[in-house]
């Protein structure tokens, strides 16, 4: 199944609007970047899942659909040298870790 951008964000829209949430009241681009998503959903395979939240809605995004989940969203450990939230570990060379959006450096299992 190819997953285009634009099936993409008009199924993520069309999601929100079945939970109350209007058009106006967010811009996508600000919370993801909705290529960037369907480039990772078709080169990702079957398994890849990725969580949004939006406007307290959260869903759940795969290369099948868009569904809304009523799970919270687990909480993102916290930086241990800055104390800021962490989203990422990043990866250049393999013995050099960096938190995301900080860059301070970390362990790689952080996120674990």
């Amino acid at each position: 199944m190819t997953v285009s951008t634009d099936d993409l964000v008009v199924d993520i829209v069309r999601t929100l609007e079945k939970q109350g949430v209007p058009r106006e009241s967010y811009q996508l681009a600000r919370k993801f970047d909705p290529e960037a998503l369907a480039r990772l959903l078709e080169t990702g395979g079957d398994a890849v899942e990725v969580r949004l939240e939006i406007h307290d809605v959260s869903l759940l995004v795969t290369k099948q659909g868009v569904w809304v989940t009523d799970e919270a969203p687990p909480a993102r450990p916290k930086c241990p040298h800055c104390g800021l939230p962490v989203s990422a570990v990043v990866q250049i060379v393999p013995e050099c870790h960096n938190a995301y959006p900080c860059g301070c450096r970390v362990e790689k299992d952080l996120l674990e």
